[in-house]
């Protein structure tokens, strides 16, 4: 599988680099992440507990860190590995300063196995696109939060996104992604209200969750030491 795209944040480029070496801000942009711990030289494991469906139990990962640009970019490795399959990818991001703010871009490449392996490339990846976007707007309102603050505003508490609503808009962005290849027949609220039930979340969540946070928020974490 493989993952790329760019973002803009609407924050100078220190801001945001501080923010993605602040596990606290993280966590809160991200769910699911239950633990960080150094083991070595810019070596860590991680703990993510994903509960949707027969997607459930504890995913525990380790990442490596190379090629520390501060400010710039970094690489990295990681693994992860639970009751529902396993991970293996590495990847690069980098920031750069645009007249909007700036700009995250971002590569990585995965190999899945297990259950997750089995749901299909399509699904995993307009999954992965899904919620790595939901993930960076969430981290893009917890740092204007943080610039707010640092300028004299009362601190505003911004709420990780919700299981129910992450889990609706992966369905809603998968749902187009994969319109044009169903009957015309079936229509998008059909779809949705189908991926929305107990039996299809694992498909729209917990796939995109483990795949996703393993590779993009828990590998940001990492830096955070």
């Amino acid at each position: 599988m493989k993952l790329e795209g760019t973002y803009t944040f609407e924050a100078p480029r220190e801001a945001v680099w501080q923010a993605l070496m602040d596990p606290e801000v993280l966590g809160k942009a991200m769910p699911g992440g239950d633990k960080l711990e150094k083991v070595g030289e810019n070596q860590y494991e991680a703990a993510l507990n994903v509960r949707v469906g027969p997607v459930q139990g504890k995913f525990d990962g380790q990442i490596e860190i190379t090629d520390i640009d501060e400010l710039n970019s970094y690489h990295m490795k990681v693994s992860g590995q639970g009751p529902s399959g396993f991970l293996n990818g590495e990847g690069n991001v980098a920031l750069s300063d645009v007249d909007e703010g700036t700009l995250m871009s971002y590569t990585g490449e995965a190999q899945v196995g297990g259950k997750i392996a089995g749901v299909g490339q399509r699904l995993i990846d307009s999954s992965a696109k899904s919620i790595t976007r939901q993930g960076l707007e969430s981290l893009n309102r917890q740092i204007q939060a943080r610039l707010s603050s640092s300028e004299g505003a009362p601190a505003v508490e911004v709420a990780a996104p919700s299981a129910v609503s992450v889990a609706a808009t992966v369905a809603k962005d998968v749902t187009r992604d994969t319109v044009s290849d169903i009957t015309r027949s079936v229509t998008e609220g059909d779809l949705i209200a189908k991926w929305t039930t107990p039996e299809m979340l694992p498909y729209s969540l917990g796939v995109g969750a483990v795949v996703v946070t393993l590779l993009f928020a828990l590998i940001s974490w990492a830096i955070a030491g």
